[in-house]
């Protein structure tokens, strides 16, 4: 049986994840978190924004887990709130 791999990162407001999906030849799917990290806002000039470099890594720290897993994934995802 061989599986097709799919990797998720869900950014929010204060957190974000990464999730790795399975999709297997018989159609079940199962999902696994791997990661999981606080989203630190940067406050400039009485704003506050996502800080992107920060984000970044995480999402490098997030493939590096799925790479030491020994997944080649079929596809990766992000996803955000457009509202944040």
């Amino acid at each position: 049986m061989t599986s097709k791999f799919f990797i998720a990162f869900d950014l929010g407001a204060t957190s974000g994840r990464t999730i790795l999906g399975e999709l297997t030849d018989d159609r079940r799917i199962t999902m696994q978190e791997l990661t999981r990290f606080p989203n630190r806002m940067m406050p400039l000039d009485g704003h506050l924004y996502w800080n992107i470099y920060s984000l970044y890594e995480e999402l490098i720290r997030g493939l590096k887990e799925v790479s030491r897993l020994g997944v080649v994934p079929t596809s990766i995802g992000i996803d955000t709130w457009g509202v944040d």
